[in-house]
């Protein structure tokens, strides 16, 4: 082997370390990159997830006290104020609730107006926010009449009466 080709073998050696080095450089970045492009995606994801977990849980136990209501002989108010009352939902934001947390607790609103005799229970964020619920409604003499699920099927009062004048 003459000078010549020994220096083009050393030089051909560095570059290869060179580009080597360089891949795995490029390569650490790389994935430096995808990670702080995926985790507030993930994160995101995580939370809606949560959301979603929460929401269906929650309902699944209205959905149970709306069949214990229908089926029980009692549909006063008073019982279906004690039989919320008694009841915890199971996840509080994101997460199982501990069941001391106050949000925990379902909601039992009780409504005598003339044009609303009713109990509506249900659960939210907040003291005295009810995102999700179902209402109990009586006649002006207090008795049972319906319930009332619309909310929890997604349909809002002024739905229903667009349906109903179609």
């Amino acid at each position: 082997m003459d000078m010549n080709q020994k220096n083009i073998l050393i030089v051909s050696i560095i570059a290869n370390v060179f580009l080597i080095v360089l891949i795995f450089y490029v390569k650490k970045n790389a994935t430096a990159q995808a990670q702080e492009f995926v985790k507030p995606r993930l994160e995101k994801a995580s939370y809606q997830i949560a959301q979603v977990k929460d929401i269906t849980d929650n309902n699944n136990l209205l959905w149970s006290l709306i069949d214990s209501t229908w089926k029980n002989p009692d549909k006063s108010k008073a019982f279906v104020k004690k039989l919320a009352e008694t009841q915890k939902v199971p996840r509080c934001g994101g997460k199982a609730c501990a069941g001391t947390e106050d949000e925990a607790k379902l909601r039992a609103v009780i409504s005598d107006k003339a044009t609303d005799r009713s109990i509506t229970v249900g659960w939210g964020s907040g003291k005295d926010n009810i995102k999700y619920s179902f209402k109990v409604i009586y006649d002006d003499k207090g008795n049972f009449v319906t319930i009332d699920a619309n909310d929890l099927l997604g349909k809002s009062n002024s739905q229903e009466a667009m349906e109903g004048g179609e």
